[in-house]
């Protein structure tokens, strides 16, 4: 055969094909490493047309008994085909329908050529570059007028916090929503994470109070905070309250951090200060009421900070018993409902505990970050997932990139965390999840965010979904997460948006990789088809019956504009 590789050279290679689609719209397909070595050649007579239009060099992996792949290639790098001719590419053209690319992903085994165990260990590798979403967010600028924090109606001491903050020109979800909260009323502040919701509520409220202050002459007294932000985790109430600290270096007001896992005498002490902001998590909050150490009368603030995560997880009862005092009493008060997520039911709870809510959000809610690239890896029974993650984050370690892994059981965290350690050469890891005490947590948090490769002591995170939500790991800083790996894909879309957003936050660039097992394919395929066109990634089904009746009605649809177009 022309172009044959020796099979030492080739056992177990990942095969590849890219084309570009107009406008960035990556799209690939690969063969991941099976379990089993494989031979494999190249066919020179597509190889160099392709590498005119940019496509990648040609490597190979090396046996160890196991057909494991000890070279994975993750960086748009094309490995060599075994094949006569190229297989078919996924197109934009051809995510015209969810439906459509589900069927991408169960046929692109049988449309690569080479038959045998190697044809049928193969699968797609996609890549989108979510160019819909860039679209949306070069279309928010041209609505939102706004330049800089000044022009958002800012006292002087606000703007010199951002400054030493290096922000300039505020996001979109800030330039919209800073101005009407100024002004009062209740409001459900949705945007994408990462989009400066802590800072979009924080800055007006405080301003707020100091501008009460000076024309009424109120203070803050014991016992009695004038506002309260609650979140559902205490690592999020923590990272609040170090953004209210900030600020507080120039807008001079008296904050304090009441979460559980620490001193209650101590908490009960700090309530007994005069305080203006009090930042905590529900019950630990609610617990100080009902001894008598906090009272809720003078609260004019309320701020819930992930709201959906309050909802979901178990808290409503104690979020209506924080409610309760200003619902009694509402002239003067304001409650401010913040997510990055709200799914409908939690919506309607919410509007009905606060009637007259008014919704502040952006195009980009449920939808990708404008310089976040998805990955979707098919990995079928024949594929060894954790050779896969293994070469990964062997990869992006080498070269200083901070890399979370995310799995949905506490079993197979313990899997991908020995899988790294016992790499060559071992790969130090964090864990973080449930079953770990809060101070574990915290170790494994600081561990993370301050490891430095140049000093040595950069870790990867392996973690559940208790790391998706509410958490910054330092923006655009030092801190920023560079690479997402969903090892298990999560369960709903609504996960797949919290966790993608741990990466590509405050306008810096990342990228998420999902190992896509069979039963996970539909769910992975709706939401790729929604990155490459911007849409938002909520309504994604892993229903294989919705996505096929979501298919047939779009062929309708075509169909029917195609007649009145006519």
């Amino acid at each position: 055969m022309a172009g044959a590789v020796a099979p030492a050279a080739m056992c177990g290679a990942v095969v590849a094909r890219t084309t570009v689609a107009p406008r960035g719209a990556h799209l690939a397909m690969v063969r991941a490493p099976p379990r089993a070595g494989m031979l494999a050649a190249v066919d020179a007579s597509w190889r160099p047309a392709w590498a005119a239009r940019g496509g990648g060099g040609s490597g190979g992996c090396n046996g160890d008994g196991g057909g494991r792949c000890n070279r994975l290639i993750t960086r748009g790098h094309a490995l060599s085909a075994a094949a006569s001719s190229p297989p078919r590419p996924l197109t934009a053209t051809g995510l015209t329908s969810p439906g459509r690319a589900s069927e991408n992903f169960a046929a692109a085994a049988r449309r690569m050529p080479g038959g045998g165990g190697a044809t049928a260990a193969a699968a797609f590798f996609s890549t989108s570059s979510a160019r819909g979403a860039r679209d949306v967010a070069r279309t928010k600028r041209r609505v939102v007028a706004s330049a800089s924090f000044a022009d958002l109606g800012l006292d002087p001491e606000f703007l010199v916090a951002m400054q030493e903050l290096h922000l300039t020109e505020p996001t979109d979800i800030q330039a919209a929503a800073i101005p009407k909260i100024l002004t009062g009323g209740h409001y459900l502040v949705a945007s994408h994470t990462g989009s400066g919701k802590t800072l979009t509520y924080l800055l007006p409220v405080i301003q707020q109070l100091r501008r009460d202050e000076a024309l009424t002459g109120a203070r803050a007294k014991p016992k009695r905070p004038r506002v309260l932000i609650v979140g559902p985790t205490r690592e999020l109430a923590e990272q609040v309250r170090g953004v209210a600290k900030h600020v507080s270096h120039h807008a001079r007001f008296s904050s304090e951090l009441i979460i559980g896992g620490e001193k209650f005498a101590t908490q009960r002490e700090q309530l007994n200060r005069p305080l203006d902001v009090v930042v905590g998590t529900p019950g630990r909050l609610i617990k100080h009421v009902e001894e008598g150490n906090m009272f809720l009368s003078g609260v004019t603030h309320i701020i819930l900070d992930e709201a959906d995560t309050l909802f979901e997880n178990g808290f409503a009862d104690e979020v209506r018993r924080l409610l309760r005092p200003m619902q009694n009493n509402p002239a003067g008060k304001q409650c401010i409902i913040v997510s990055a997520t709200m799914a409908e039911k939690v919506a309607k709870i919410v509007a009905q505990e606060l009637p007259g809510l008014q919704t502040i959000d952006t195009p980009s809610l449920h939808r990708s970050a404008p310089n976040l690239k998805h990955r979707f890896i098919d990995c079928p029974g024949s594929v060894d997932k954790m050779a896969v993650v293994e070469q990964m984050v062997s990869g992006d370690f080498r070269t200083g990139k901070k890399v979370m892994v995310f799995c949905n059981t506490m079993p197979s965290c313990q899997a991908v965390e020995y899988a790294l350690n016992e790499a060559d050469p071992p790969l130090p890891v964090v864990m973080y999840n449930g079953d770990m005490t809060v101070e574990g947590r915290h170790k494994s948090m600081t561990e993370f965010v301050e490891g430095d490769h140049a000093e040595g002591t950069m870790v990867i995170m392996i973690c559940t979904d208790l790391a998706a939500r509410g958490l910054d790991f330092g923006g655009s800083g030092g801190g920023q997460v560079d690479h997402v790996i969903n090892f298990d894909f999560p369960r709903n879309p609504i996960d797949y948006i919290h966790r993608s957003g741990r990466t590509a936050r405050a306008g810096a660039t990342g990228k998420v990789t999902n190992l896509v097992a069979k039963k996970d394919r539909v769910l992975a395929s709706e939401i790729d088809v929604a990155v490459k066109l911007g849409q938002p990634l909520d309504t994604a089904t892993s229903s294989k019956a919705v996505a096929e009746a979501r298919k047939r009605k779009d062929v309708m649809a075509r169909r029917a504009n195609k007649i009145n177009g006519m």
